[in-house]
């Protein structure tokens, strides 16, 4: 029998010697986990949380009693995954991004086992990572970054390479998941130890960086740490296999430094999608089975017909897609729409409602559950900025855009006055990797019309670097609900000529502009 060779303080139950007879199992998919406190998880743990998918497994980094588990062992995913409930005074706290991060791929995944290996200590900067740096960092660390280090051994990084070793033998390393930055991310040293630590991973365990990527995720934004997003939102340009999940539009508690509850699961969900993008870009989705899995939507009982679906037009994101130009294929392919009678024969005779308003063809008469299918092809994986022009004289209508199954955006339809009077809404989409995929239009509440939806990368992405004069500032824009839809340069000699610029993408109204460099904020109005 084969065993593995592992330092005495690393245990490994019998399941893992078991399976270790047999080469590593190609569908248990196994992710390492790092980073500092809202990698730990500070929400409180709900009972709810304590039910884990059957597919979703730890490999635990520390002996614990509450939850039962032994350092080394392969057992269910049951939080708090970074270290034990008494470490936290009971279900006082522990719920974590990496919790939901889980349920979503075992749940997208069916023929998949997830494993996790987590390593976390609050409070920490990256150095604690640095195999050859921790030792000094750590002799003069804060006492409870000591305490908290010592659940692994004291030697944080040695603990994610023991347990990544081990975990070889029995599954496939699939990724690497980070959140850090609050204590030190405010410089470009920063992405410079990111980029050795995870080279040192890679090395350490014989990983190539091409099918084991780095996934980090921005701090709280706004706030008391959201200056560490720009070094975060720049690592690929360090590590070109990395890729960034954000942060907007996720609330945090009353230490305005870690996520609710809530957040961590969208952050949770955010990473998960991330990750099923770049297995779908690589080619390496685990069956056909799991493939439909990901590529199938579950917004109405027949959204998971087996009836095909073909472009009409492939839309390109960024880009605009007119609500008249869904897929062909028909009833439960390129739509579903439940009462015929509102069919009309403009501009198609495959038609799911379409009807005129302002000289365009709009998607109208919907009812709750309807839907409409695009495929589009999603240039570069980004977090992108929506909007959608609609007309409605209802006050509770709604409707949830999907790709590949993943909700990213729900949008509440304002009452506009009259079915062809139309107004835009704007927000911001969670992550949408690069590729061809199919995009859903699913109605949740009735009744509105819809024009067109422009997809478009942040601001931020396109105006970054594009000043060299050094008294350029960075102002970040937010609607009057406090979320930040915009960030764009200036000098302060063209800051209002820039804000001209950056204005026409967004929609008529009041916003907040805030100053990166002297915090100041000014109340303007967005005129069209």
């Amino acid at each position: 029998m084969k065993l593995f060779t592992l330092p005495s303080a690393m245990l490994i139950c019998a399941t893992f010697y078991a399976q270790a007879i047999a080469a590593p199992d190609p569908n248990f998919h196994i992710y390492i986990a790092f980073g500092q406190s809202n990698m730990e998880g500070q929400a409180a743990i709900e009972t709810a949380d304590k039910t884990v998918n059957n597919h979703f497994k730890i490999i635990a980094t520390t002996t614990c009693s509450d939850p039962s588990r032994t350092n080394g062992q392969v057992s269910a995913a049951i939080p708090p995954l970074f270290n034990c409930s008494s470490v936290w005074g009971g279900s006082s706290g522990g719920y974590s991004l990496l919790d939901n991060f889980g349920e979503v791929m075992a749940t997208k995944l069916p023929n998949v086992t997830i494993g996790v290996i987590p390593v976390a200590v609050a409070g920490t900067a990256i150095t604690l990572f640095d195999k050859t740096g921790y030792s000094s960092y750590l002799s003069s660390a804060a006492s409870y970054i000591q305490s908290r280090s010592a659940a692994y051994g004291g030697n944080p990084y040695q603990r994610i390479i023991d347990a990544g070793k081990a975990a070889k033998e029995v599954g496939v390393i699939k990724g690497i998941l980070l959140h850090q930055g609050e204590t030190d991310a405010y410089n470009a040293s920063w992405a410079t130890a990111v980029k050795k630590i995870y080279n040192d991973m890679l090395t350490d365990l014989g990983l190539g960086a091409d099918s084991v990527p780095l996934i980090a995720g921005e701090v709280l934004s706004p706030g008391q740490c959201s200056s560490a997003n720009t070094q975060i939102d720049a690592l690929p340009n360090t590590i070109s296999t990395a890729h960034v999940v954000s942060s907007n539009g996720l609330s945090g508690q009353s230490d305005n430094l870690h996520f609710t509850h809530a957040s961590y699961k969208t952050l949770g969900e955010r990473y998960a999608t991330m990750m099923l993008s770049l297995l779908k870009t690589s080619g390496t989705t685990p069956s056909s089975s799991s493939a439909d899995m990901i590529l199938s939507s579950s917004s109405s009982a027949v959204s998971s017909s087996s009836a095909a679906n073909t472009p009409y037009k492939v839309h390109s994101i960024p880009g605009t897609i007119e609500a008249e130009d869904y897929d062909l294929g028909g009833q439960n392919a390129g739509y579903y729409d439940t009462d015929p009678e509102n069919e009309t024969t403009l501009y198609r005779t495959d038609n799911a409602g379409i009807d005129t308003a302002s000289g365009a063809y709009v998607y109208g008469w919907v009812a709750t559950g309807e839907w409409l299918k695009f495929t589009v092809n999603v240039e570069q994986t980004a977090v992108y900025n929506y909007t959608a022009r609609v007309a409605s004289k209802s006050e509770n209508a709604s409707f949830t855009l999907s790709v590949d199954g993943f909700d990213f955006a729900t949008i509440a339809v304002p009452n506009t006055g009259d079915w062809k009077t139309f107004e835009e809404v704007s927000g911001t989409t969670t992550t949408l990797g690069a590729g061809t995929h199919t995009l859903k239009l699913a109605v949740d509440a009735a009744y509105f019309n819809v024009d067109w939806i422009k997809l478009s990368l942040p601001i931020e992405r396109i105006a970054e670097g594009a000043l060299t004069n050094n008294d350029a500032e960075s102002y970040e824009v937010y609607n009057l609900k406090g979320k930040k839809i915009a960030v764009f340069q200036a000098s302060k000699a063209s800051k209002e000529s820039s804000w001209n610029i950056v204005r026409k993408d967004i929609p008529a109204g009041i916003y907040l502009l805030k100053s990166r460099n002297t915090r100041k904020v000014l109340q303007i109005m967005n005129t069209k």
